[in-house]
């Protein structure tokens, strides 16, 4: 097992209780699924709940993926990160500058003091980019599967959250290691979804199922 690789495994155990837990609590807020919550907290920010606007543990393992892992960066950005992101992009582009970086951090130091983490969460997921035109939940439930964000199957809701980080990208090698990731595993069995779901949801809408199998080793 690599380094980040194990140390991603040893972070998901640490974070399984709280994960499952506040999933439940905001799903209620944001009037979704608990199941999309959590997946969405282990694909893009697992330690949410607890951290104060910048995850300490993430930059470490982004360190050491990048500096193993040159020509593929990996990233640390929290969910208020990503907030302030996404407000800055309506009136500005949006930089990789050394100020930008101090301004997104300050940001998210101050929203998760003075803000509640669930309004920063519904922002979050009410304005982010899912891809193909689609800002926010609500158009990306609609547009993909045509349904409203609480009817959102689990299969659905993993096709969301991994949709995230590079939405109009696909990447095969992305979702299949996603899927190999024990607490994914277990929230998609627990919620009764299977590979198959999954991967013939990819296929019907990028067509790469195969591909999917074949990184499964099926």
């Amino acid at each position: 097992m690599s380094c980040t690789r194990a140390l991603t495994s040893l972070s998901d155990w640490m974070c399984g209780t709280l994960v499952a837990r506040k999933a439940t609590q905001y799903a209620s807020i944001l009037y979704t699924p608990g199941y999309f919550v959590e997946l969405l907290f282990w694909v893009e920010d697992k330690r949410f709940a607890i951290h104060f606007g910048v995850d300490p543990i993430a930059v470490v393992r982004a360190i050491v993926f990048n500096l193993r892992r040159r020509s593929v960066l990996q990233g640390a950005s929290t969910i208020p990160q990503q907030v302030y992101t996404i407000r800055l992009s309506r009136s500005r582009r949006v930089s990789r500058s050394l100020p930008y970086k101090v301004k997104k951090i300050s940001w998210s130091l101050y929203a998760s003091a003075a803000k509640s983490r669930a309004s920063v969460l519904n922002e979050y997921v009410g304005t982010v980019y899912w891809g193909r035109s689609y800002h926010g939940l609500d158009e990306a439930a609609e547009g993909y599967f045509n349904t409203t964000r609480k009817s959102l199957s689990i299969a659905q809701s993993f096709f969301l959250a991994e949709r995230l980080a590079a939405p109009n990208r696909v990447s095969v090698r992305r979702i299949s290691n996603l899927l190999e990731r024990t607490p994914i595993k277990f929230a998609l069995f627990r919620n009764g979804a299977t590979l198959a779901d999954i991967i013939n949801l990819y296929e019907g809408i990028y067509g790469c199922g195969g591909e999917i199998w074949q990184l499964q080793g099926k």
